[in-house]
């Protein structure tokens, strides 16, 4: 009769194979609606339009509000990525101090040509003074600091 029952197993670990979490699902009409209000928001619409036109919550409102005016003052930069990677921050800062310096040669040139534009023309035959000798030549255009591309054709 001992024949007849099997021999015990050794014991081996028993491993429990859980399911996988579920994708998340996404509602699409709430990222419809999300989108809507980001590019709302971006043209200046206002919150009460915006949670109007769209549905959303004023909670979620108010978070995507604080979103674009994260995004707008600190724009993310591109960076080609072939490349040795640099460091978000110092790369973010070289940008402000660029569009800073440009902000500022803009300025010094809109002054520039507000005092060229105020400068009193001489005006022929004004408070009795002559005419300059080039008042009937068209005034060149001034040159600016734009620069300018120029292509060639070169002959092979």
């Amino acid at each position: 009769m001992a024949e007849d029952t099997d021999p015990p197993e050794e014991e081996t670990e028993k491993v429990t194979v859980l399911p996988a979490p579920p994708w998340p699902v996404y509602n699409i009409e709430r990222a419809r609606a999300e989108l809507i209000a980001i590019e709302m928001i971006t043209r200046g619409a206002s919150y009460y339009r915006v949670r109007h036109a769209t549905g959303l919550s004023p909670k979620n409102v108010r978070r995507l509000q604080t979103l674009v005016a994260e995004e707008a003052a600190n724009p993310a930069t591109p960076r080609i990525v072939c490349r040795t990677p640099a460091r978000a921050q110092d790369l973010r800062a070289r940008t402000q101090a660029a569009r800073a310096d440009a902000a500022a040669r803009a300025d010094a040139a809109a002054r520039a040509r507000r005092q060229l534009a105020s400068r009193p023309e001489d005006i022929p035959e004004a408070g009795g003074r002559p005419a300059p000798a080039d008042a009937d030549r068209r005034r060149e255009p001034q040159e600016t600091g734009e620069p300018v591309q120029m292509t060639f054709s070169i002959d092979c």
